[in-house]
């Protein structure tokens, strides 16, 4: 799991959703058992085909930039 900054996060679902690509993304709260990092929210974005995965943490809810994550998941870009 790489840890990378959000923007460079939506470059990369950008790419996956242009070149199809299979992708899908997660959002973690603190309290969640699957989360590393028990004090920052998360979001996991993961590469169906090779396995790469990518995290952003957040010490607040991210919900503008899962809504960007979601458009882009359903193809209302």
């Amino acid at each position: 799991m790489k840890e990378i900054k959000f923007d460079e996060l939506l470059k990369i679902a950008e790419e996956f959703y242009k070149n199809k690509t299979p992708w899908h993304f997660h959002i973690l709260t603190p309290k969640c058992i699957f989360n590393k990092n028990r004090s920052k929210f998360c979001i996991i974005l993961e590469n169906e085909n090779t396995g790469e995965v990518f995290v952003t943490f957040y010490g607040e809810k991210p919900l503008k930039d899962g809504e960007k994550l979601e458009k882009l998941f359903y193809g209302r870009v």
